[in-house]
């Protein structure tokens, strides 16, 4: 069990997460969001810092790849041509 003295020194940087977080939790990507709720609800159990680092590291990449510009034409057609290539948003 948490003593008084930890779980106030860890609740105003939650507080700031939660706010920080609520637009993202809005967001029209799905992958987005459902990252969002699983780092909250990480961050919810500091001690379990592997759970933690997971949830970090698929909110990174749900947000890089939400916010990644879109392919260019010239790109989308080269990517297009090749069939070992992945294509990104576009």
């Amino acid at each position: 069990m948490a003593s008084k003295q930890t779980v106030a020194a860890v609740r105003e940087p939650l507080t700031r997460a939660a706010t920080a977080a609520a637009p993202l939790v809005r967001c029209s990507d799905p992958a987005v969001v459902t990252a969002t709720e699983q780092l909250l609800n990480a961050l919810s159990d500091v001690e379990d810092t592997v759970r933690m680092e997971a949830a970090l590291a698929t909110f990174g990449r749900a947000v890089n790849a939400a916010t990644a510009p879109p392919l260019s034409w010239w790109a989308r057609r080269r990517a297009a041509r090749r069939p070992d290539a992945v294509v990104r948003r576009g």
